[in-house]
């Protein structure tokens, strides 16, 4: 697991560093002393486990975690010396919290808890193999000139325009010189569904779902953007959404 430390403290981060290299497949790529730079890393990153201190110099850890893309949230510990920051940090989505001054026997016990989550999404992520070979597809977007290796179950949904295609994660867009319809036979299998000629849609992203009449549909994902389906789609929808009016005259309808 490929971790970033978030400690404003030189002298503590230096000790989670030496925790963290004690402990089994723990491989650090990042640190940070505050918030802000906290943000850049995790999103440039893309960390599997983030150590967040609770006290920074700009912010708080706790503000550090609700600003987090809801992606990453459940992949943080908190750090604190304060037991109360307990309830508002598993309120704010965090994963586990460490109290200072952290022991080794409680790091390795939040380690392990760590993985048993990371366990519990590999699954799906599983399905997702480059043809012919053992290994796990990267999508790979362009992003103000970088370019950024892209899970493909992170993607809220793929929007084409021409020859290029857009992924949108949570508030952040990346562009790949792709093609939709190949797209669409890569993804259908670990829950992606066509639900317009330019847009592909991850089901995982959906909130909720309504019907607009004559097999159209609106989808208002998690993040809050909303998606129309065109009625030519009307099929492909139904066959991978099990989507079913509450009643005879609703138009509300619920993603099962």
């Amino acid at each position: 697991m490929n971790l970033v430390i978030v400690e404003g403290e030189a002298a503590a981060r230096m000790g989670l560093r030496k925790l963290c290299e004690g402990a089994p497949g723990m491989h650090v790529v990042g640190e940070a002393g505050t918030g802000a730079t906290a943000l850049a890393a995790v999103e440039s990153l893309r960390p599997d486990l983030t150590l967040l201190a609770a006290e920074l110099p700009d912010m708080s850890g706790l503000e550090v975690l609700r600003a987090l893309r809801r992606r990453f949230e459940r992949r943080t510990i908190l750090i604190t010396a304060n037991l109360q920051d307990a309830a508002g940090a598993f309120a704010a989505g965090a994963l586990d919290i460490l109290v200072k001054p952290v022991s080794e026997q409680a790091f390795s016990t939040s380690m392990l808890r760590a993985r048993a989550q990371a366990v519990a999404r590999a699954p799906a992520g599983a399905a997702l193999r480059e043809a012919g070979a053992g290994r796990p597809l990267f999508l790979v977007g362009e992003r103000q000139q970088r370019l950024y290796p892209i899970d493909p179950l992170e993607i809220d949904y793929v929007q084409s325009a021409g020859n290029y295609v857009t992924y949108h994660l949570g508030g952040v867009d990346y562009i790949a010189r792709e093609s939709i319809k190949r797209l669409d036979t890569l993804l259908a299998p670990v829950g992606f569904v066509r639900i317009e000629r330019s847009l592909l849609l991850n089901v995982r992203a959906i909130a909720y779902a309504q019907s607009l009449g004559h097999g159209s549909f609106v989808f208002t994902l998690s993040t809050g953007a909303r998606l129309h389906s065109g009625h030519a789609y009307r099929d492909t929808v139904l066959a991978a959404l099990p989507l079913r009016r509450r009643a005879p005259d609703a138009r509300s309808i619920a993603a099962g």
